[in-house]
């Protein structure tokens, strides 16, 4: 048989070891027990919560009223609620502590914090309201091009073609939202397998300025590349590193005005190298700086889907840097243009 006092520690052993605050109320409503969980949640000192009234920590009362109706009914009851000052949601789930005889001597109240599930929900039907409508926009312009041509309008070879054309555009567009999402998927879910190795970075930026040569000439714009002659080489995926500096490079490319310029710098920084792309472009506004690299997320929607982006670009790129243990930064001021600097290790 285990003491009064070795039971005791029993209990805050438990207590003390468990995620979940725990707060045990006597009749009066008074906490006269309390887990470390409980005190970091309420911000209070050790031992600061016992003896207290609920009103120390409800400032809502709505937690209060929970506790009084398990006091009173004897009911089991949960709730979800934002407690202060950290704004977390927690599923708040009190029972009511009863005798032999059945009769109510106080109650426990658990909180389980489930803030990230909640984000996670609310992020998860944000992405599938943006994939609906950025998937249904292109959809729309085809099923009218292709409604218009069968009602005659392929009697006209010009329109016709001119009809064609868009609809040949749109589709394209289609299969380049498909394989961004296909490839974020792979990323985030880890079946894209990362392989390592060390790669020149030089070599792989010079690539990616032959692959983008036309739409830089198209453009006429004035494309700088800056770096050290003792370039070490970089800790990367080749061909997942090459997404990146296309990515970035073609996001230059398209926010940048005809005549614009774009400088491409690379330097070491300890045991990184920094990469960066600075365009002369129209810039990004403040509010929006700290939303860039979310999915979907467009600072001229209009803009955006008239240049033929999928809104997935940079997520993609904060994904695959940050998987080779990188990061992302953008500095941009508008009308002045932008600065976007990802860093790998060196090999």
């Amino acid at each position: 048989m285990l003491t009064l006092n070795e039971e005791k520690r029993k209990m805050e052993a438990i207590l003390t070891s468990m995620v979940d605050a725990v707060i045990v109320f006597d009749l009066d409503a008074r906490m006269i027990i309390t887990n470390k969980a409980a005190e970091n949640l309420f911000m209070a000192r050790e031992g600061d919560l016992i003896g207290k009234k609920l009103e120390r920590i409800d400032y809502s009362g709505q937690i209060g009223a929970m506790i009084f109706e398990v006091l009173r009914k004897g009911n089991e009851v949960f709730t979800e609620t934002t407690i202060s000052p950290g704004r977390q949601i927690f599923r708040v789930h009190v029972v009511p502590i009863k005798d032999e005889a059945g009769l109510i001597e106080g109650a426990v109240a658990v909180f389980h914090d489930v803030t990230d599930a909640r984000n996670f929900d609310q992020m998860r039907s944000e992405f599938a309201g943006n994939v609906s409508h950025e998937l249904r926009t292109p959809l729309t312009s085809i099923k009218g091009f292709v409604e218009t041509l069968l009602d005659g309008a392929m009697e006209n070879s010009d329109t016709c073609r001119r009809f064609l054309s868009i609809i040949e555009a749109e589709s394209d567009r289609l299969t380049r939202m498909i394989d961004d999402l296909l490839c974020l998927s792979s990323i985030e879910s880890k079946e894209r397998m990362i392989n390592p190795q060390p790669v020149c970075l030089n070599r792989s930026i010079r690539s990616i300025l032959n692959i983008l040569g036309p739409q830089i000439s198209e453009k006429n714009l004035h494309v700088e590349y800056v770096y050290p002659p003792d370039l070490p080489r970089i800790n990367a995926d080749e061909d997942l590193l090459g997404q990146v500096m296309i990515n970035l490079l073609d996001n230059a490319i398209k926010y940048t005005p005809p005549e614009g310029r774009i400088l491409i710098r690379c330097y070491r920084r300890d045991s990184r190298i920094i990469t960066t792309f600075t365009d002369t472009g129209v810039g990004i506004p403040r509010e929006s700086i700290p939303r860039v690299f979310e999915r979907f997320y467009r600072v001229d929607k209009a803009r955006s889907r008239h240049q033929g982006g999928t809104g997935l670009g940079l997520a993609i790129v904060k994904h695959i840097v940050e998987s080779h243990g990188g990061e992302v930064f953008v500095e941009s001021e508008v009308g002045q243009g932008s600065t976007f600097s990802v860093s790998f290790l060196i090999a």
